[in-house]
């Protein structure tokens, strides 16, 4: 039998993730494979970033995603992704101004 699944929440109810200090929002440029892509930042750097573990399987990342980045202190050309925006998601980003919608655009080349 299967297993009896609860409601769901609903989207909209579920609050946006926001950067915090440290943390930037990005797009992906290309997959480079074992975990590691490139990503275009907001304050105009290009990254290296690194899938932890704990996104691995749960969280698939193509081209063209815009996610939330933390860059390392040691070696700031590189970072970890934290969190993958969905489309709802940039929606609502956009609406309380917290990223434009012109500098996504820019950077997924549009």
């Amino acid at each position: 039998m299967p297993k009896k699944k609860g409601p769901e929440p609903a989207p909209s109810s579920r609050e946006v993730i926001k950067p915090t200090d440290g943390e930037v929002i990005c797009v992906v440029k290309r997959i480079l494979g074992a975990e590691h892509v490139v990503v275009l930042c907001t304050d105009g750097k290009e990254r290296v970033a690194r899938i932890p573990g704990r996104l691995r399987k749960r969280i698939w990342i193509k081209e063209g995603d815009v996610v939330l980045a933390a860059p390392w202190d040691f070696q700031p050309n590189r970072c970890d992704i934290v969190y993958r925006y969905e489309s709802d998601e940039l929606k609502r980003l956009y609406e309380e101004n917290v990223v434009s919608r012109d500098v996504i655009d820019q950077l997924k080349g549009v």
